[in-house]
């Protein structure tokens, strides 16, 4: 936005005139066209001023033609309005003021913005504006989304030396509603505080408390606003309740209503649909209904009845909509929007879409009332729930007869409708034939491609979305995890985990939900608790999520836990949770805590127990072998057991030979499915297994003369970046006879190695040849989910194209680490032949370079060195696990710029060129808990400990797409480096491991460090250069150093550390795009009296930050040096950066401690947003020896950083540093 400055002149309100004196004697004209208009009979009038004009007859009065457009515009009749002012051009009267004003707000309200500037220049042509003329147009300007030009004409009025009033004020204050122009709406806030001028304007006020909610999305100081008014009113109240609700604080809603009440005001209509709708989110039943007795009371329940109709059915604990009903039948007229809030009410909140549907053609019969977009979408989405396209395309028929089949929320729901009738057909014609596609049209079409496992167009759609700019949504990831998970493709998850966090949506609460679902279902129930413990704002389906996944993974005392966590958090459970619940007793066979939670979810939580509720009873007695308890239980239900529960029980008694039951249970599932082949093969079964041979036969007999056929069993399993999906005896995939040549091959492995199949419940007259092809099926089976389990079994197909990976060079030469002896079972230690390996293949590492793969398994290894031109592959699968033995890890010598003792790290090389650690997602396991434990208790206080990954004096190095957990120390440290890339890497540490540093680029030139992820108890990255006279005499700095794509947690250090080893100097340092999370500061620079050094040209860009103890940190007094350090030795500290950064949940924005008589100087920031915690400090700015300036800042910064306007940006260079340009080669390992 262009800079703006302007000085306001001291307000003043203008006199209030009267109205232009009318005439004694009005001609005919004026006298007919009133009395048209007092009639309400506009388009009478507008007859009679034509009719008359052919015969020469005009009004002769401006104040007609003022009114006719004045109705006009009430009526949104605009081309009447346009045809008056015509009319008026053709007059011989000349407009006054007050008709000009009429005009311009004819226009802009009809969008005519070319229009309204006609009138308004020509009404300075003539010397007519007013105050009215110039708001009028600032809030056309506005109103048709030229909010900069509406400032900029305020800043024209301002400059003719007029004093603006209310309305002035009101139109461009609502013109810094724009989150771009809310910088400038501030200044005149400013000015109108210095004098008070709102406090006793209420437009003024409602102005402003609206660009904060809009603009800023801060509720705090619009209250502020609020709460500095003296001059409330209904309006006022009303405003801030609506906009609570707006933004998602239902409870404050109610809260305001309760200190307006007791404040003396009263209600209108308008008040109480807000309150209602808060009732709704709350599902505060008993505050509703008195609010709604009020509301009879006050007269005004028929004014609220589409909002009573909206509580009551949100509100419906029990499933019941009769308030809900009779709230509606009471209501005198029926307007479509209280035949939606019903017919929405019935689909969404009590799964009644049947009834939703007959509500829908009940309306459509009455006649008296038309479906509206929202009426259609509603009936679409109840279609959708009952999987009944049938009628839903009966409904389509009425959209297209109404003419609204084409509106986007309509047309969206016939896509979700066919959806989630699985007729993915007709929703994609439906989602091409839409001439507009929205994000919701393609967030819509690509779930229905994940709910069919249709993966391909899935991220297909997600591209699109992305190349369109549409800007991806938390329900776009849902959807996309939800059904990576279906497929348990943990690596694409793990891939959408990683642009969920570079689009900031890591703490969005449904993708949050989403993949703690995902990791539950792809076996990674750890890290799903991990997602699970950093969620800030937890709801009933992340609890839900959390303890499924624990009873999926078979930890039912942790979902005891979780689920008495849940409960002390004060959330709800819901029916989802129970089932979980029921399920985790039911694996383990706790019978009496299932009863208790089965028993306490109706006398508890008013959670009525469904079919699936009593499943789980059933399973979990008949587990604990308690037929007739399970019988007797499924007798005395209060419905009739369906399919799942009687098939439930037959599992049972086939598992415990019972054939009596077994008898009971089938005839009762044929009864409600005769063609359920599941009963005839398991009553089949267990008759074979009691030795009743005929009676078996008989039902397989059944069986073929009736045609079923047991459905074949899926899977799918993840090849490379692939899914793919195999049936039993499936013959369709491209690799077929590879696939099958394996499987004979481990067929007959598994035979001399003494397998044999468990046959007791294969009929015992199947021929030989039979027995031996459902061996095979099984066996198919069970080599798929193993391929599924262990990437490395993929080798069977993959293994002669082998892995594609990039790096900087790719090899000739290669070795498995097998091939040196090694054994991956995690106790053998492999330190010989990690060492062997890298020994024997050095030599031809100068002939086009060599690599070594690890192999899936568990290795565990002491430290070892590599060598150069040389590639260490860690496969998926793949753990390289660090020895503790400490033996394992000699003293090496200390670095010539610091002073400390060391043990070598686990992987070490030095003076090396050409070196690549990398992988497909393999791991590096530092084991570090027992070195961390040693020196809490004072080991190790004058060595470093063992790093995971250090490489000294070298260059080109790539380290890239490798996991790192649990290091001794730090985890990648390159030093007196050149041409280093760092990319792809995972580190992960629990918060509170002792110096477990991500990644150290220390005295490195030409560093490259993107697309890594860092949960730490120390520093995400913390760039350094040597400490005090160390470094200062090697003196190699750091320099080209380009950070990108970075996310980190660290709730107790720097996302990025500068110093405060940073004696050798620290220079040109380019760090952009980065996600912070529950880190205790983004970029702290850290340094001392005595370091010496510099740190200067840093330039940081496009920062998230959420749950932040401190923005900007700089320390000046890092006491920690060496013995011997100069005290004389300064550092210089100098242009430092800061631009486009956002931060959520502040404590305290900046602590900036420079060093008396050495100050940081030239420190820039622009465009940072820091929304404060509840707890945050009073002092937010503790700025001290230190210089620099400020733009578009808030909160406002320290006065030893004043603001240049909001013009002014902090520079970030646009150049490369060269490892950036730097393009990888494919290779393979």
């Amino acid at each position: 936005m262009a800079m703006i400055s302007f000085s306001l002149p001291s307000p003043a309100k203008l006199p209030v005139t009267s109205p232009p004196s009318v005439p004694n004697r009005i001609n005919i004209a004026d006298r007919l066209i009133l009395r048209h208009l007092n009639a309400g009979d506009l388009r009478g009038a507008i007859s009679s001023l034509d009719l008359m004009a052919r015969d020469g007859i005009r009004p002769t009065d401006s104040a007609t033609f003022s009114t006719l457009l004045k109705s006009c515009i009430r009526a949104r009749d605009f081309r009447l309005g346009k045809l008056v002012h015509s009319r008026l051009a053709e007059s011989d009267i000349e407009p006054d003021s007050v008709l000009y004003n009429s005009l311009i707000s004819l226009y802009s309200k009809s969008g005519d913005l070319a229009g309204a500037e006609d009138v308004f220049e020509t009404m300075g042509r003539i010397g007519k504006r007013d105050n009215v003329s110039w708001s009028a147009m600032m809030a056309c300007y506005g109103n048709n989304g030229k909010e900069l030009d509406a400032i900029k004409l305020f800043v024209g009025f301002l400059e003719l030396g007029l004093v603006p009033n209310d309305y002035c004020y009101t139109a461009v204050i609502r013109a810094c509603s724009n989150p771009e122009n809310v910088a400038v709406g501030r200044v005149i806030l400013g000015f109108l505080m210095k004098t008070g001028y709102f406090e006793s304007d209420v437009c003024v006020g409602c102005s402003l408390i609206d660009m904060f909610v809009k603009g800023e999305n801060n509720l705090e100081n619009a209250y502020k606003v609020f709460d500095q008014m003296s001059d409330l009113n209904v309006v006022t109240w009303t405003l801030m309740i609506t906009r609570c609700m707006q933004m998602g604080f239902p409870k404050e809603a109610v809260r305001f209503f309760l200190d307006m009440v007791l404040s003396g005001f009263e209600a209108d209509k308008f008040t109480l649909s807000s309150v209602f709708s808060a009732c709704a989110e709350l599902e505060d039943m008993s505050f509703g209904k008195q609010l709604h007795s009020w509301a009879i009371r006050s007269g005004m329940a028929d004014d609220v009845g589409c909002s009573l109709v909206d509580m009551y059915a949100k509100c419906s604990a029990d499933g019941s909509l009769d308030d809900c009903r009779k709230v509606f039948d009471r209501m005198e007229d029926h307007s479509v929007m209280s035949w939606t809030a019903l017919i929405t009410g019935y689909m969404q909140r009590c799964n009644l879409d049947a009834e939703a549907i007959n509500l829908f053609c009940e309306m459509i019969s009455q006649g008296r009332v038309q479906p509206n977009h929202f009426t259609f979408s509603s009936a679409f989405k109840a279609c959708g729930n009952l999987s009944d396209p049938r009628v839903g395309k009966q409904v389509l028929g009425h959209a297209f007869k109404r003419g609204l089949a084409s509106n986007s929320s309509v047309a969206n729901s016939v896509i979700s409708m066919f959806v989630k009738s699985d007729m993915m057909e007709d929703a994609r014609r439906a989602f091409e034939s839409l001439s507009e596609k929205n994000l919701v049209s393609y967030n819509t079409f690509l779930d229905g491609a994940c709910r069919s496992l249709d993966f391909e167009e899935a991220f297909e759609l997600f591209h699109e979305i992305t190349e369109r700019e549409l800007g991806v949504s938390a329900f776009t990831f849902a959807s996309l995890l939800s059904g990576v998970a279906s497929v348990g493709s943990i690596r694409k998850g793990e891939q959408l985990h990683s642009q969920v966090v570079k689009l900031g949506l890591s703490c969005n609460q449904p993708v949050c939900n989403a993949l703690i679902s995902m990791y539950s279902k792809c076996g990674s129930i750890d890290t799903a608790s991990r997602v699970f413990n950093l969620m800030e704002d937890r709801n009933v389906i992340s609890w839900t999520s959390m303890i499924t996944g624990f009873a999926k993974h078979g930890f039912a005392k942790r979902v005891l836990e979780t689920f008495n966590q849940m409960m002390e958090a004060g959330v709800k459970p819901n029916e989802v949770t129970y089932v979980a619940i029921l399920s985790a007793c039911s694996h383990v066979g706790l019978v009496s805590e299932g009863w208790r939670n089965f028993k306490s979810m109706y006398e508890d939580h008013k959670i009525k127990p469904k079919m699936e509720h009593y499943a789980c009873m059933v399973d979990l007695l008949c587990r604990s072998g308690l037929l007739t308890d399970a019988f007797e239980f499924i007798n005395t239900m209060p419905f009739q057991a369906d399919v799942l529960v009687w098939r439930t029980f037959l599992g049972a008694c086939r598992v415990h030979s019972n054939t009596e039951f077994g008898e009971i249970a089938s005839r009762k599932i044929l009864e409600l499915d005769p063609n359920e082949p599941a009963a005839y093969i398991q009553l089949s079964n267990i008759y074979a297994s009691t030795g009743k041979w005929e009676e078996s036969a008989e039902m397989r007999k059944k069986m073929k003369e009736r045609n079923l056929v047991k459905e074949g069993g899926c899977s799918w399993i993840e090849v490379g970046d692939k899914v793919h999906k195999f049936y039993v005896g499936d013959t369709s995939h491209p690799n077929t006879h590879r696939i099958y040549d394996e499987l004979d091959r481990l067929i007959r492995e598994i035979k001399r190695c003494g397998y044999v199949p468990d046959t007791d419940l294969v009929l015992h007259k199947l021929e030989e040849e039979d027995d031996m092809k459902m061996i095979q099926t099984s066996l198919c089976i069970l080599v798929v989910l193993t391929v599924s389990g262990f990437p490395m079994m993929e080798s069977s197909v993959e293994s002669k194209k082998g892995i594609e990976y990039m790096a900087m060079q790719c090899r000739k030469h290669k070795a498995v680490l097998t091939d040196f002896g090694a054994v991956g079972d995690g106790k053998t230690s492999n330190t010989k032949a990690f060492r062997d390996a890298i020994a024997k293949l050095t030599p031809q590492a100068a002939d086009g370079g060599v690599q070594l793969i690890v192999p899936p398994g568990n290795w565990l290894t002491g430290s070892f060195n590599l060598t150069s031109h040389f590639t260490l592959f860690i496969q998926q699968g793949a753990t390289i696990l660090a020895s503790q033995v400490e033996s394992e890890y000699p003293m090496i010598p200390r670095l010539p710029s610091y002073g400390d003792a060391r043990f070598a790290s686990l992987i070490y090389g030095t003076n090396l060129t050409d070196v690549v650690i990398t992988g497909n997602k393999g791991t590096i396991n530092g084991q570090g808990k027992s070195w961390w434990l040693k020196y809490r208790s004072g080991g190790f206080n004058l060595i470093s400990r063992p790093l995971l990954i250090e490489i000294l004096y070298s260059e080109n190095v790539q380290i890239s797409d490798i996991n790192l957990i649990d290091s001794p120390m730090w985890n990648i440290h390159p030093v007196y480096c050149t041409n280093v890339i760092i990319k792809n890497i995972k580190i992960d540490a629990p918060i509170d491991s002792p110096n477990t540093d991500g990644i150290n680029p220390d005295s490195c030139t030409n560093t490259l460090i993107e697309d890594c992820s860092v949960t730490s108890g120390d520093d995400c990255i913390a760039v350094k250069s040597g400490i005090d006279q160390y470094g200062i005499a090697t003196a190699i700095p750091t320099q080209q150093l380009s950070i990108r794509r970075l996310t980190c947690v660290s709730p107790d250090s720097a996302g990025i550390a500068i110093g405060s080893e940073m004696s050798g100097g620290i220079k040109d340092v380019r760090i952009e795009d980065v996600t912070l999370i529950n880190t205790q500061s983004a970029i702290r620079i850290k340094t001392a009296i005595g370091r010496g050094g510099y740190v200067k040209d840093i330039f940081a860009r496009r920062f998230t930050m959420k749950n932040m103890k401190y923005v900007f940190w700089m320390t000046g007094s890092y006491k920690l040096h060496p013995i011997g350090f100069d005290p004389n030795a300064l550092p210089e500290i100098r242009n430092i950066n800061y631009r486009d950064m956002t931060a959520d949940n502040v404590t305290i924005s900046a602590k900036l401690e420079g060093i008396k008589k050495d100050p940081f100087t030239g420190i820039c920031m622009s465009n940072v947003t820091m929304d404060l915690s509840p707890t945050t400090k009073k002092l937010q700015w503790n700025c001290t020896d230190v210089a620099g300036v400020t733009s578009r800042v808030k909160p406002e910064p320290c006065s030893l950083l004043p603001s240049k306007g909001p013009a002014m940006d902090c520079h970030f260079p646009t150049d490369k540093i060269p490892i950036e340009s730097v393009v990888l080669n494919k290779c393979t390992a």
